[in-house]
């Protein structure tokens, strides 16, 4: 992989970010103004947290898939891995933690519960979710991080058969087999392991091994097509043109994206906006777990100072949405990355080839 294809995968997990920022800010001004930014606050799923499903699967098997079935040591694939997941989690979940405490009414009263909190901090899948909502997809991450790193610690062929047994039943829930998807529905914790969401990354890991033996030099249309692509599902999901509702349906257009970005040819000079949105994409971790802690701080000062009186809800809106991008920026360049980087070196690990946050 050249620098500008990992430079323009990392601007497209930046615009990924973004977007899940856009529709939750939409989300809250219509909880706190009554508003709909840009009409998108009934659309549901941007389509952003997919994408990420897709892009770990297709940038761990860039990474790893030559070592699956080699028997390799896991331990250090696993701690680069939660490295990146666990400490900041819990660092922006022990500061949300107290909130819940001392102001039960900010949540829905099982914030506050020993289990949930124990399962939240372990990121065990709960029906509710965890204490910080936004990271109900991390459960799903350490799952295929685990689920990957026994393939690379067997041989080929139990690699073979535990790769087979475990897409076959996730298809079968998926394609809602008689007896197999109604025994797997039963069971919280197999519905867990079997869900949909797994085939998002097993759709990543296919991709990568195409993309290994074939390149586009049409790479600008991919990227356009793609990106047409999550702007169609939008709309239908909007304006219910289709009964298409499936949030699989976002695997289609983020193909095409992560094909045009995967293809896109070295010697070439980025648009400076590219590069931007790549630097973006370094925070998009951060962006992620503290969004929507910015926005709802920021909803409830304008609400308490009368500004969206004043300035009106669109206005107030972009003002927030202007904000919250460089607030999360810089949690991530005070907080998550040098909190990483110092874990890294306490425990003597070393940066793999793709040192960019998966999440």
């Amino acid at each position: 992989m050249n620098n500008n294809q990992k430079i323009t995968l990392q601007a497209t997990r930046g615009a990924a970010a973004f977007f899940v920022l856009l529709f939750h800010t939409s989300a809250m001004s219509f909880k706190y103004y009554q508003y709909d930014l840009l009409g998108i606050s009934s659309i549901g799923r941007s389509g952003g947290v997919d994408f990420f499903f897709l892009l770990t699967g297709f940038l761990l098997f860039r990474t790893y898939g030559h070592k699956i079935g080699t028997q390799m040591p896991v331990l250090p694939y696993l701690t680069k891995r939660l490295i990146r997941i666990y400490p900041f989690y819990w660092l922006i979940t022990l500061i949300v933690l107290p909130v819940y405490f001392f102001v039960p009414s900010f949540g829905y009263g099982f914030e506050t519960d020993k289990d949930t909190i124990i399962k939240s901090f372990l990121l065990l899948p709960q029906a509710h979710g965890p204490i910080l909502p936004v990271a109900w997809s991390l459960s799903y991450f350490v799952l295929f991080y685990l689920a990957f790193s026994l393939l690379l610690a067997l041989g080929k062929k139990p690699a073979f058969i535990f790769a087979s047994i475990w897409i076959a039943l996730t298809l079968c829930h998926f394609l809602r087999v008689p007896l197999i998807s109604a025994d797997i529905d039963r069971h919280f914790y197999l519905n867990f392991l079997f869900s949909d969401v797994n085939l998002e990354f097993m759709a990543g890991c296919l991709l990568a091994k195409w993309v290994e033996q074939h390149r586009s030099k049409h790479y600008k249309w991919l990227i356009a097509i793609g990106m047409f692509g999550f702007l169609l599902i939008w709309i239908n999901n909007k304006y219910q043109f289709a009964p298409l509702h499936s949030y699989l349906l976002y695997v289609i257009p983020a193909i095409f994206v992560l094909l045009g970005a995967s293809s896109v040819p070295e010697r070439i000079q980025l648009p400076r906006w590219v590069l931007s949105l790549s630097k973006l994409g370094d925070a998009s971790y951060t962006i992620l777990l503290t969004h929507l802690i910015f926005i709802s701080i920021l909803m409830k000062l304008s609400v308490a100072t009368h500004l969206v009186d004043y300035l009106g809800p669109l206005l107030t809106n972009l003002i927030i949405v202007i904000c919250v991008v460089p607030l999360c920026h810089m949690a991530y360049r005070l907080a998550e990355k040098p909190l990483v980087a110092g874990l890294r070196d306490v425990i003597k690990v070393s940066p793999s080839r793709s040192s960019k946050p998966v999440s």
